[in-house]
């Protein structure tokens, strides 16, 4: 009996931790994008750069790709967009006359090059 619980413990401890460190990229994830996301509605909303918010998960894959995640798939977007609004909240307040609407430009530039500049 114990040659077979002791093979079921150790399965299971593996698992949860697997499922630990799952949880812990997922969020890690989460509050990378968020941070993405709360610059693009600045963007949007104090610096009148739309930003269509159709292309955001294509975005973000490709920021979790450059950030050295190999995947999104299972992150709660309904959490990332909170989190967003929420750090969009902080940025109005820090700088509610569009004080950072350069800065995020040419972040955007910097990172995704390959976006066409709809400023012109």
């Amino acid at each position: 009996m114990k040659k077979i619980i002791l093979p079921l413990v150790l399965l299971s401890s593996s698992v949860f931790a697997t499922q630990s460190s799952t949880d812990n990229q997922s969020g890690e994830i989460e509050l990378l994008l968020s941070e993405a996301a709360s610059k693009l509605i600045y963007l949007n909303n104090d610096c009148n750069k739309p930003i269509d918010p159709q292309k955001f998960k294509e975005l973000a894959k490709i920021k979790a790709f450059s950030e050295g995640h190999m995947s999104i798939e299972g992150i709660s977007w309904e959490k990332t967009k909170r989190k967003a609004n929420k750090m969009y909240g902080a940025l109005k307040i820090e700088a509610p006359l569009g004080e950072y609407c350069q800065e995020f430009r040419e972040d955007i530039r910097g990172h995704y090059k390959f976006l066409k500049d709809t400023s012109v």
